[in-house]
């Protein structure tokens, strides 16, 4: 019995920010035309909007732990599940496949701060996520090694390997 538990549990870490299959809009080629974000209008940002961001960049220089749900150590999607749910009350699913069918695609020129984008990594099937935090740059919790930073749109890196947005908060 407990060996079943420990396999489920081991299972459940592991598709933290992989899964299966991909949701038809995960499916595509990636990439972004960075231009076209940073020509997109400003918005005003709402309060809720502003306390995700701050939540977020408090936690800056927490460690990456695999399956990480804590400020003691986070995955990508622990990080963004403890976020949104410390500083606007939303319980996001775990799973990374799961965390981008929430909530409402987005264009990058629709992107506002708080809202969900997302990655394909290395293989087919993993996604990596991160909050845009606006100005063309986002925060997550990378991989291994690293810790919770902020990143730029802008690096080859990030652009060429992004999928899409999100938005969950509603406001």
């Amino acid at each position: 019995m407990l060996r079943v538990i420990v396999l489920t549990l081991v299972g459940l870490s592991l598709s933290a920010c992989a899964g299966s299959p991909l949701p038809k809009e995960a499916r595509g080629k990636p990439g972004l035309d960075y231009d076209a974000l940073m020509a997109a209008p400003a918005r005003p940002v709402s309060d809720v909007r502003k306390q995700v961001i701050e939540t977020a960049t408090a936690l800056v220089g927490t460690p990456y732990k695999f399956g990480g749900t804590t400020p003691a150590g986070f995955d990508c999607t622990g990080y963004i599940r403890y976020v949104f749910r410390k500083a606007a009350g939303l319980t996001l699913p775990r799973t990374s496949i799961d965390q981008i069918q929430y909530g409402e695609p987005l264009s990058p020129r629709q992107l506002q701060p708080g809202d969900l984008v997302y990655f394909r990594i290395d293989r087919k099937k993993d996604l990596h996520l991160g909050i845009y935090l606006g100005n063309g740059r986002f925060i997550h919790a990378p991989s291994s090694g690293g810790v919770v930073n902020v990143q730029s749109l802008e690096k080859d890196y990030w652009r060429t390997r992004f999928l899409g947005a999100r938005r969950v908060l509603t406001s």
